[in-house]
């Protein structure tokens, strides 16, 4: 993970747009997201005030539209011309019977980034690591908070459907890691890489800032939508 870090770290770089009242102004990140069996692909988060909307870099291409003031999340499939919409659902964490506990530490050999230390945050459950990021603390807080409340909605969809996941299937990670999945290390600062237990990775590629037309927040009008099936 360290050589990750090393190699990636100089790609971070930090730009900046003219203002354009008829636009809006938005947190840029890229990152590189590795699946195991899929590849890696290159992820678009643009964030600001009201919305975060989740692409591939192209504005033509599916997406992922988070509205914050409804509390709701679409995904937009142009292909099927449909929107899965994911309505916020309260949820809290369970009373397990393992043990869990999380550990932040300052990486002094790690190459300081934005000329800043880095830390490891990590989620363990029993003995074994369940979440690892490296993070920047006290970054772009207020559009990380965006992302945490991103994640707060799709863990109270994956809480809402645990009982589709058979109980074998249902381990300290995976109760963790996917379902009950808190992301508070977005209250901590920048993610520069996230790696999960489902085979799951993030790294961080650029940061910048740009001006976006709104349309580009908007939802499609001719598409269906529909919701997850919750038993």
């Amino acid at each position: 993970m360290m050589k990750l870090l090393l190699r990636y770290f100089a790609l971070l770089l930090v730009f900046s747009a003219p203002v354009d009242a008829r636009t809006l102004n938005s947190l840029v990140l890229y990152y590189d997201e590795a699946e195991a069996g899929v590849g890696v692909q290159t992820m678009r988060y643009i964030i600001n005030d009201n919305f975060m909307r989740i692409d591939g870099g192209q504005d033509e291409q599916d997406f992922i539209l988070f509205d914050r003031q409804k509390k709701i999340v679409y995904s937009v499939n142009h292909e099927d011309r449909t929107i899965l919409k994911i309505i916020s659902k309260p949820w809290h964490t369970p009373e397990f019977s393992f043990q869990v506990s999380t550990k932040v530490t300052e990486l002094t050999d790690a190459p300081r980034v934005f000329d800043r230390a880095v830390f490891d945050y990590r989620v363990i459950a029993g003995e074994k690591v369940c979440t690892s990021v490296m993070l920047v603390k006290n970054m772009y807080m207020n559009e990380l908070m965006v992302l945490h409340e991103y994640q707060t909605i799709i863990s109270g969809q994956q809480a809402a459907t645990l009982d589709n996941t058979p109980v074998e299937l249902q381990s300290p990670c995976f109760l963790i890691d996917q379902v009950f999945h808190k992301a508070d290390y977005y209250k901590l600062g920048l993610p520069i890489q996230l790696t999960y237990s489902r085979d799951y990775s993030k790294l961080l590629k650029t940061v910048r800032r740009e001006n976006f037309d709104s349309r580009l927040f908007l939802l499609p009008q001719s598409y269906k939508e529909y919701q997850p099936f919750y038993q």
